[in-house]
């Protein structure tokens, strides 16, 4: 056997072929010098690169064709084709980063034989619609713990109304994050679709949506889990503030120690919590009709705020926070059988129909609204001691602490996946793809995210609803980016196959109501969009440098040139190689094709979002005919 080793930014790709007439051709385009040693020798002239072309072309073979390096090749300073214009720095010539002419090397591989995994011997098992809707479906039915709560003191009798607007509002989503998710099966959500559909920079603008959803989840389901806690065990405010820290820190260590979410684990959670709410509204009903309507009716003669639209509006702006998970079932369709994500759709939108507003609607009927404002991080646990006294407010509380620790769990799960593919593609440190050599873990970025998240709480001083806010504004800026992604998705890959499509207006109408309703939470709260612009500007931020280290390292170059101490400590040298050893990292575009214009975008796309100089352009071929004339004389 014998291939090209194909080490990409996005993905690496292992072919083992065997067979007759098979030719692979990789034409390597700005291969970078590699010794910092010959930094002003001047490179091999275009002539001399042609003669080595042309040794390459008439050598038959299985071989393997090597430029000699550049202080190898006696050149004289006239061939050097290089800019008349002065070099910016006054120690180096401009002849520094020049990249070499390119080199084509041919390989001819006998007994094709392409060897295909068997997929019934593989030890990874895909996930069915129910266990891959219980992965997600935990984020989205806890939800409901710690959003009826808010919504019902914002909107007062109206929140029942407000939360079936939600179920409407959110009903589009399930069409085009499907269509997303069948036509680009990858992990990443948002982040995935726009790296494929757009430049890599906005493509970073949804990491870091993503990367703060995942905080947001973590605290306020570890936030909750305590006040639920806290109000069956009369805890004082500072125990349930250092409780959260506690439950927080607890989940990193289970995920550092290599203990993971399980599919089966997440299924029985999802039944028991489902059963849960269940009965909930069944003992709800019961009380309901035993009581009369004599609570309803008090309930609906508060006036709220006076402006009944006001109040809708206001209900469905928070109310949105009972769909949070929604967009998590994105973040592993790799590991789901095909055809099930849009069956994984379909699911959490039906769940949030028959809990969110019926609840809402059930707890209005049996509590007084003052009821809401006092419990309203424990809502469902108070109202399980209404519906039926004291044992059922401690099922509920009992439940709601697993569920919402599954939460947690599930962030600390999915984060790491996140980052992971986002240090892979050079947009977060490589040195966060360190595994611990003990569990296996990526340590640094389980510490990282845990600082994250602590830092977080203590921002806000623990206040459940400022975190929710930003809960909400984090999510509904993830909904919005998969609007943006599937508007995307239509112009630029409009011809990969997808079994479902939705219609470019339903894809505008969703990110307008999702727009409105994320301009209304900022409007109702100003202070969690300052606390949602200062954790997303310093991910930002990160994620910009790494994209532009390249540019970083020349600007200091440039300016530490001027000064004897870059040269008196040899820092030159180290910035010199640390450039270098960027502009070296390999990039494969495999071909097809050799309409130049194709060829052109990959060129200009690595110019425009990648740091390095490296890239192999691989094209596969049968037939010496099957050639063009234009792939053979790269």
């Amino acid at each position: 056997m014998a291939r090209e080793p194909s080490t990409c930014t996005h993905s690496s790709m292992d072919i083992q072929i065997q067979n007759d007439n098979l030719v692979m051709t990789s034409i390597q385009q700005n291969e970078i010098a590699s010794s910092s040693d010959s930094l002003n020798d001047p490179p091999p002239s275009f002539a001399e690169s042609q003669m080595q072309k042309y040794l390459e072309q008439n050598t038959t073979g299985i071989h393997r064709i090597q430029i000699p390096e550049a202080s190898e090749v006696p050149i004289d300073e006239k061939t050097l084709k290089t800019t008349s214009t002065p070099s910016r720095t006054p120690n180096l010539s401009n002849s520094w980063e020049f990249a070499g002419w390119g080199s084509r090397k041919t390989y001819l591989i006998n007994d094709l034989q392409i060897n295909y995994p068997d997929p019934s011997k593989s030890n990874h098992v895909l996930l069915g619609q129910w266990r891959a809707t219980s992965i997600s479906g935990n984020d989205l039915v806890a939800s409901v713990l710690y959003t009826i709560g808010i919504c019902t003191t914002v909107s007062g009798k109206f929140a029942p109304l407000s939360l079936l607007i939600v179920s409407i509002i959110i009903y589009p989503f399930k069409g085009i994050m499907s269509e997303v998710g069948t036509a680009l099966p990858l992990n990443g959500g948002a982040y995935n679709c726009l790296l494929n559909t757009s430049s890599k920079w906005f493509a970073a603008i949804a990491a870091a949506i993503s990367l703060l959803d995942y905080v947001a989840t973590a605290v306020v389901s570890a936030a909750t889990a305590s006040s639920y806690l806290s109000g069956t065990l009369n805890l004082s405010d500072s125990v349930t503030f250092w409780l959260t820290i506690g439950v927080i820190v607890l989940f990193a260590g289970i995920v550092a120690l290599g203990l993971r979410e399980s599919s089966t684990v997440a299924f029985v959670i999802f039944i028991f919590h489902c059963l849960t709410l269940t009965l909930l509204m069944i003992a709800c009903l019961i009380q309901w009709i035993k009581q009369g309507n004599s609570v309803l009716i008090e309930n609906w003669k508060d006036s709220g705020s006076g402006n009944p639209l006001l109040d809708i509006f206001n209900g469905i702006c928070l109310g949105l926070l009972g769909i949070t998970g929604f967009e998590a079932s994105n973040n592993y369709i790799e590991d789901q059988k095909p055809g099930v994500f849009p069956k994984t759709m379909r699911n959490m939108w039906v769940l949030v129909v028959i809990f969110n507003a019926p609840i809402s609607f059930l707890s209005t009927a049996i509590m007084p609204l003052s009821t809401f404002k006092v419990h309203q991080n424990d809502i469902i646990s108070t109202l399980g001691d209404y519906a039926a006294g004291n044992w059922l407010k401690i099922f509920v509380t009992v439940d709601a602490v697993i569920v919402l620790g599954a939460g947690v769990l599930t962030a600390f799960v999915g984060v790491s996946g996140l980052i992971y593919r986002m240090a892979c593609d050079h947009i977060l440190p490589q040195f966060l793809r360190n595994r611990n050599r003990f569990t296996k873990t990526y340590h640094w970025i389980i510490l990282s995210f845990l600082i994250f998240c602590i830092t977080l709480f203590v921002i806000v001083s623990g206040n459940i609803t400022s975190l929710s806010g930003m809960f909400v504004v984090a999510f509904l800026s993830d909904l919005c980016m998969f609007a943006i992604g599937n508007i995307f998705l239509k112009y630029k890959r409009g011809r990969l196959y997808r079994p479902i499509r939705v219609s470019s207006g339903i894809a505008v109408l969703g990110l307008a109501c999702i727009l409105v309703a994320l301009i209304g939470n900022i409007i109702l709260d100003p202070s969690i969009a300052g606390y949602f612009a200062i954790y997303f500007g310093v991910l930002f931020t990160i994620m910009m440098i790494m994209m532009n280290r390249v540019w970083f390292l020349k600007t200091i170059f440039y300016y530490l040139d001027k000064t004897v101490t870059l040269h008196k400590y040899g820092l030159d040298a180290v910035i010199i190689r640390l450039i270098q050893n960027l502009k070296q990292q390999p990039v494969v575009f495999f071909t097809k094709t050799d309409e130049l214009h194709i060829l052109n975008k990959a060129i200009l796309y690595v110019k425009n979002s990648e740091s390095t100089g490296y890239l192999k352009l691989i094209h596969i071929y049968e037939r010496d005919e099957d050639v063009s004339m234009a792939i053979e004389n790269m």
